[in-house]
Protein backbone atom coordinates (compact mmCIF):
# COMPACT_ATOMS: atom_id res chain seq x y z
CA UNK A 1 0.00 0.00 0.00
CA UNK A 2 1.90 3.35 -1.16
CA UNK A 3 0.98 6.35 1.04
CA UNK A 4 1.80 10.18 0.67
CA UNK A 5 3.57 10.68 4.59
CA UNK A 6 2.49 14.09 5.68
CA UNK A 7 4.81 15.77 8.32
CA UNK A 8 2.27 15.92 11.05
CA UNK A 9 0.81 18.94 11.68
CA UNK A 10 -0.31 19.65 15.16
CA UNK A 11 -3.64 21.17 16.70
CA UNK A 12 -4.68 19.92 19.71
CA UNK A 13 -4.06 15.82 19.89
CA UNK A 14 -5.08 14.74 15.70
CA UNK A 15 -2.13 14.61 14.18
CA UNK A 16 -2.25 14.12 10.00
CA UNK A 17 -0.25 11.33 8.80
CA UNK A 18 -1.79 10.79 5.23
CA UNK A 19 -4.36 11.45 2.69
CA UNK A 20 -5.68 8.88 0.56
CA UNK A 21 -8.45 7.18 -2.16
CA UNK A 22 -10.14 4.80 -0.10
CA UNK A 23 -10.59 2.26 -3.30
CA UNK A 24 -6.64 1.99 -3.66
CA UNK A 25 -5.30 3.94 -1.31
CA UNK A 26 -3.54 5.77 -3.78
CA UNK A 27 -1.82 9.05 -2.42
CA UNK A 28 -3.94 12.41 -2.50
CA UNK A 29 -7.28 13.26 -1.99
CA UNK A 30 -9.64 11.83 -4.62
CA UNK A 31 -12.18 14.58 -6.38
CA UNK A 32 -15.72 15.29 -6.12
CA UNK A 33 -18.04 12.51 -5.16
CA UNK A 34 -15.63 9.96 -4.62
CA UNK A 35 -14.26 8.10 -1.04
CA UNK A 36 -11.33 9.25 1.12
CA UNK A 37 -9.48 7.91 3.84
CA UNK A 38 -7.41 10.11 6.02
CA UNK A 39 -4.77 8.61 8.27
CA UNK A 40 -4.38 10.19 11.48
CA UNK A 41 -3.73 10.23 15.30
CA UNK A 42 -5.38 11.45 18.40
CA UNK A 43 -9.06 10.78 17.34
CA UNK A 44 -10.77 9.19 20.36
CA UNK A 45 -13.11 6.46 18.00
CA UNK A 46 -15.04 5.07 21.07
CA UNK A 47 -16.72 8.73 20.76
CA UNK A 48 -16.76 8.04 16.86
CA UNK A 49 -20.28 10.19 16.46
CA UNK A 50 -17.88 13.57 17.51
CA UNK A 51 -16.00 12.97 14.60
CA UNK A 52 -16.44 16.13 11.66
CA UNK A 53 -14.64 16.49 8.38
CA UNK A 54 -15.82 19.93 7.60
CA UNK A 55 -15.41 22.36 4.92
CA UNK A 56 -15.37 26.18 5.20
CA UNK A 57 -18.79 26.72 4.65
CA UNK A 58 -19.72 24.84 7.49
CA UNK A 59 -20.67 21.90 5.12
CA UNK A 60 -20.10 18.26 7.00
CA UNK A 61 -18.97 15.45 4.37
CA UNK A 62 -20.50 12.12 5.09
CA UNK A 63 -18.38 9.86 6.69
CA UNK A 64 -18.55 5.94 6.01
CA UNK A 65 -16.62 4.98 8.80
CA UNK A 66 -14.03 5.31 11.46
CA UNK A 67 -11.50 3.18 13.30
CA UNK A 68 -8.84 2.90 15.35
CA UNK A 69 -5.98 0.34 13.84
CA UNK A 70 -3.30 0.48 17.47
CA UNK A 71 -0.97 2.93 16.54
CA UNK A 72 -3.08 5.77 14.20
CA UNK A 73 -6.78 5.98 13.26
CA UNK A 74 -8.64 6.10 10.04
CA UNK A 75 -11.96 8.03 8.81
CA UNK A 76 -13.42 7.55 5.57
CA UNK A 77 -15.48 10.33 4.37
CA UNK A 78 -16.96 11.11 0.71
CA UNK A 79 -15.73 14.21 -0.97
CA UNK A 80 -18.53 16.70 -2.08
CA UNK A 81 -19.82 16.65 -5.41
CA UNK A 82 -20.68 20.95 -4.75
CA UNK A 83 -17.89 22.97 -4.20
CA UNK A 84 -17.78 24.03 -0.62
CA UNK A 85 -14.82 26.19 -0.70
CA UNK A 86 -11.90 25.47 0.00
CA UNK A 87 -10.42 22.43 1.62
CA UNK A 88 -11.86 20.82 4.77
CA UNK A 89 -10.51 20.17 8.31
CA UNK A 90 -11.03 16.58 10.44
CA UNK A 91 -12.18 17.70 13.94
CA UNK A 92 -12.97 16.26 17.24
CA UNK A 93 -14.33 18.47 20.11
CA UNK A 94 -12.35 21.53 19.99
CA UNK A 95 -9.56 19.84 17.97
CA UNK A 96 -9.20 21.03 14.58
CA UNK A 97 -6.57 20.00 12.01
CA UNK A 98 -6.68 21.35 7.82
CA UNK A 99 -6.99 18.34 5.69
CA UNK A 100 -4.67 19.64 2.93
CA UNK A 101 -3.33 17.19 -0.08
CA UNK A 102 -2.35 16.73 -3.56
CA UNK A 103 -5.33 15.76 -5.57
CA UNK A 104 -4.98 12.12 -6.45
CA UNK A 105 -4.24 10.13 -10.10
CA UNK A 106 -7.37 10.07 -11.95
CA UNK A 107 -8.76 6.46 -11.70
CA UNK A 108 -8.60 3.24 -10.01
CA UNK A 109 -10.75 0.45 -9.70
CA UNK A 110 -12.17 -1.22 -6.48
CA UNK A 111 -9.70 -4.24 -5.70
CA UNK A 112 -9.20 -7.23 -3.18
CA UNK A 113 -6.50 -7.88 -0.99
CA UNK A 114 -4.63 -9.90 -3.77
CA UNK A 115 -5.18 -6.82 -6.52
CA UNK A 116 -8.27 -8.46 -8.48
CA UNK A 117 -10.48 -6.12 -9.35
CA UNK A 118 -14.12 -6.22 -7.53
CA UNK A 119 -16.26 -7.27 -11.05
CA UNK A 120 -19.31 -9.34 -11.92
CA UNK A 121 -20.83 -11.26 -14.50
CA UNK A 122 -23.37 -9.27 -16.19
CA UNK A 123 -25.19 -12.16 -16.89
CA UNK A 124 -26.09 -13.48 -13.68
CA UNK A 125 -24.07 -10.42 -11.69
CA UNK A 126 -22.02 -13.34 -9.96
CA UNK A 127 -18.41 -12.35 -8.83
CA UNK A 128 -15.56 -12.61 -11.01
CA UNK A 129 -13.12 -14.94 -9.38
CA UNK A 130 -9.91 -17.48 -10.19
CA UNK A 131 -12.80 -19.30 -9.90
CA UNK A 132 -15.16 -18.30 -11.97
CA UNK A 133 -12.81 -16.15 -14.52
CA UNK A 134 -14.26 -14.30 -17.50
CA UNK A 135 -14.97 -15.94 -20.50
CA UNK A 136 -14.14 -14.51 -23.94
CA UNK A 137 -17.09 -12.52 -25.67
CA UNK A 138 -18.69 -12.31 -22.31
CA UNK A 139 -19.42 -8.41 -20.49
CA UNK A 140 -18.15 -7.83 -17.15
CA UNK A 141 -19.02 -5.16 -14.63
CA UNK A 142 -15.96 -3.31 -13.16
CA UNK A 143 -16.16 -0.60 -10.28
CA UNK A 144 -14.18 2.04 -9.38
CA UNK A 145 -13.54 5.34 -8.11
CA UNK A 146 -12.37 9.16 -8.93
CA UNK A 147 -13.30 9.19 -12.50
CA UNK A 148 -14.56 13.07 -12.54
CA UNK A 149 -17.60 14.81 -13.18
CA UNK A 150 -21.17 12.97 -13.97
CA UNK A 151 -23.77 14.23 -15.98
CA UNK A 152 -26.53 15.08 -13.28
CA UNK A 153 -24.59 14.09 -10.32
CA UNK A 154 -26.74 13.03 -6.85
CA UNK A 155 -26.43 15.20 -3.68
CA UNK A 156 -23.22 14.10 -1.39
CA UNK A 157 -24.33 11.46 0.45
CA UNK A 158 -27.36 10.20 -1.51
CA UNK A 159 -27.12 6.45 -3.96
CA UNK A 160 -26.78 7.44 -7.81
CA UNK A 161 -29.95 7.27 -9.84
CA UNK A 162 -31.16 4.92 -11.43
CA UNK A 163 -33.41 6.74 -14.14
CA UNK A 164 -31.89 8.36 -15.75
CA UNK A 165 -28.23 6.82 -14.97
CA UNK A 166 -25.03 9.74 -14.42
CA UNK A 167 -22.95 9.00 -17.27
CA UNK A 168 -19.24 10.61 -17.08
CA UNK A 169 -19.45 14.33 -18.46
CA UNK A 170 -16.76 14.78 -20.95
CA UNK A 171 -17.22 18.21 -20.77
CA UNK A 172 -16.00 21.04 -22.86
CA UNK A 173 -15.08 22.97 -24.80
CA UNK A 174 -13.20 19.79 -26.32
CA UNK A 175 -14.32 16.53 -24.31
CA UNK A 176 -12.90 13.94 -23.45
CA UNK A 177 -12.65 10.59 -24.89
CA UNK A 178 -13.20 7.45 -22.21
CA UNK A 179 -11.80 4.14 -23.13
CA UNK A 180 -11.16 1.22 -21.49
CA UNK A 181 -7.68 -1.74 -22.31
CA UNK A 182 -6.92 -5.23 -22.03
CA UNK A 183 -3.16 -5.70 -21.12
CA UNK A 184 -2.00 -8.20 -23.87
CA UNK A 185 1.12 -9.92 -24.61
CA UNK A 186 0.84 -8.93 -28.45
CA UNK A 187 -0.30 -5.42 -28.03
CA UNK A 188 -2.89 -3.68 -25.71
CA UNK A 189 -6.94 -3.98 -27.19
CA UNK A 190 -9.21 -1.85 -26.93
CA UNK A 191 -12.12 -3.59 -24.79
CA UNK A 192 -16.02 -2.15 -26.17
CA UNK A 193 -17.92 -0.36 -23.53
CA UNK A 194 -21.42 0.63 -22.93
CA UNK A 195 -21.38 2.60 -19.95
CA UNK A 196 -18.97 4.28 -17.89
CA UNK A 197 -20.87 6.38 -15.08
CA UNK A 198 -21.81 6.27 -11.95
CA UNK A 199 -23.13 2.70 -10.60
CA UNK A 200 -27.12 2.90 -9.86
CA UNK A 201 -27.95 2.62 -6.28
CA UNK A 202 -24.51 3.12 -4.86
CA UNK A 203 -22.71 6.16 -3.42
CA UNK A 204 -19.71 7.68 -4.55
CA UNK A 205 -19.04 4.30 -6.84
CA UNK A 206 -18.10 4.37 -10.73
CA UNK A 207 -19.42 1.23 -12.95
CA UNK A 208 -17.69 0.63 -16.10
CA UNK A 209 -19.22 -2.17 -18.43
CA UNK A 210 -16.61 -4.16 -20.69
CA UNK A 211 -16.97 -6.71 -23.37
CA UNK A 212 -14.18 -9.03 -22.75
CA UNK A 213 -12.39 -10.21 -26.14
CA UNK A 214 -13.97 -13.05 -28.41
CA UNK A 215 -9.93 -14.56 -27.78
CA UNK A 216 -7.84 -13.88 -24.63
CA UNK A 217 -4.76 -14.54 -23.64
CA UNK A 218 -4.01 -17.41 -21.19
CA UNK A 219 -3.36 -16.81 -17.22
CA UNK A 220 -4.49 -13.61 -15.51
CA UNK A 221 -5.83 -10.10 -17.05
CA UNK A 222 -4.63 -6.26 -16.57
CA UNK A 223 -6.99 -3.44 -17.34
CA UNK A 224 -7.07 -0.22 -17.39
CA UNK A 225 -8.54 2.85 -18.46
CA UNK A 226 -7.64 6.23 -20.36
CA UNK A 227 -8.95 9.46 -20.86
CA UNK A 228 -7.95 11.36 -24.14
CA UNK A 229 -8.96 15.32 -24.82
CA UNK A 230 -7.21 16.80 -27.60
CA UNK A 231 -6.98 20.49 -27.56
CA UNK A 232 -4.93 21.41 -30.68
CA UNK A 233 -1.37 22.35 -31.43
CA UNK A 234 -3.11 26.33 -31.05
CA UNK A 235 -4.46 27.34 -27.26
CA UNK A 236 -7.79 26.93 -26.65
CA UNK A 237 -10.02 28.65 -23.14
CA UNK A 238 -11.00 26.18 -21.16
CA UNK A 239 -9.12 23.51 -22.78
CA UNK A 240 -5.48 23.99 -23.48
CA UNK A 241 -2.82 23.37 -25.54
CA UNK A 242 -2.15 19.97 -27.26
CA UNK A 243 -3.38 16.00 -26.12
CA UNK A 244 -3.90 15.45 -22.53
CA UNK A 245 -3.84 12.05 -21.65
CA UNK A 246 -5.28 10.23 -18.10
CA UNK A 247 -4.47 6.85 -17.33
CA UNK A 248 -5.90 5.26 -14.27
CA UNK A 249 -4.50 2.38 -12.14
CA UNK A 250 -4.48 -1.14 -13.49
CA UNK A 251 -6.65 -3.63 -11.73
CA UNK A 252 -5.97 -8.15 -12.57
CA UNK A 253 -9.01 -9.91 -13.26
CA UNK A 254 -8.95 -13.85 -13.52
Amino acid sequence: MALVVIPPRVCGQIRLLAVTTSAGFAPGLPGPGSPATIFCTGLNIADASSINVTYPDSFRAPIYGAADLGTYQIVNFQVPWENHGGPPALSQGTDSLPIVAAPAAWGEFFTTPDGFAIALHAIDFSLVTPQNPAQPGEWIVLYGSNFGDVVGPPATGSPAPVDPLAPLDPGGPVGWTFTAWLIDPTGNRQLTTNFFGLAPGLTGVYQINVRMPDTLPAGTLQIYTQRTRDCGFFFKQGCGRGLLLDISATARVP
